[in-house]
C-alpha cells in the first residue's frame, strides 16, 4: 500500500516536472519519510525502474489480453493494434516512457527484457495464425515477430516526439500495413 502510494506520487512528480524528480520530493508528495522511499526502492534509479515496470505491466495487460483465436488473425490483430495505440495515447506515463525517458539507462534495460518477452509472444501468435491458415506459411515467424515489435516501438517513440501527435487511426493504418506485410497477409 505505501509502496504503491510512493510510486503514484513519483509518477505525478515526473509528469509535473517534465521527467525530473528527487526522492525527497517523492517522499513529501507521498507523505512518507525519505528513508521509507529508499527502503522500498533502494535508489532513485530503482524507483524509476519500478515506475517503468508498472507502465509495461499496464501496457502488456492490454496488448496480451486474450482474444478468441478462432477470430480471423488479421481482424483480431488489427483490433489488438488499435487497443494498444489507444492505451498508449491515454496512459499519462506513455509520453514520458516512450518520449523523454526512452533512451535512459532504466528504460533501455527494462525494455530489453520486455521486448524479448513481446517477441516470444508475437512469435507464438504468428505461428498460431500460420497453423490456422490465416498467414503465409513460408515466413519465418521469429523474424516477423522481431521486425514487428521493433518497428512498433520505434514508431511509438517517434509518434510521441511529434507535435502534434499523429492521429491514432492513421498510426494504426500505417502500422497495420507494416504488420500485414511482415506476416505475408495479402490485402485481406
Amino acid at each position: 500500500m505505501r509502496a504503491a502510494r510512493i510510486l503514484a506520487a513519483a509518477e505525478r512528480l515526473l509528469l509535473a516536472n517534465d521527467g525530473e524528480l528527487e526522492m525527497s520530493q517523492v517522499a513529501e508528495e507521498a507523505s512518507v519519510s525519505v528513508g521509507l522511499a529508499y527502503h522500498y526502492f533502494g535508489s532513485k534509479s530503482g524507483m524509476l525502474g519500478a515506475i517503468i515496470d508498472a507502465f509495461y505491466d499496464r501496457y502488456n495487460a492490454v496488448v496480451n489480453q486474450y482474444i478468441d483465436p478462432d477470430i480471423n488473425w488479421g481482424v483480431r490483430e488489427k483490433d489488438r493494434l488499435l487497443a494498444s495505440i489507444n492505451f498508449l495515447y491515454s496512459d499519462a506515463m506513455a509520453p514520458m516512457v516512450l518520449g523523454k525517458m526512452a533512451q535512459t539507462p532504466q528504460v533501455v534495460a527494462i525494455e530489453a527484457a520486455r521486448q524479448q518477452e513481446m517477441i516470444e509472444l508475437a512469435t507464438r501468435n504468428i505461428r498460431s495464425g500460420m497453423s490456422r491458415g490465416h498467414l503465409n506459411p513460408h515466413i519465418d515467424p521469429d523474424i516477423a515477430a522481431a521486425a514487428i515489435t521493433g518497428a512498433m516501438r520505434q514508431c511509438f517513440i517517434h509518434a510521441f516526439a511529434m507535435k502534434p501527435r499523429p492521429d491514432a487511426e492513421l498510426l494504426a493504418q500505417q502500422l497495420w500495413g507494416l504488420i500485414s506485410g511482415a506476416v505475408g497477409l495479402s490485402k485481406r
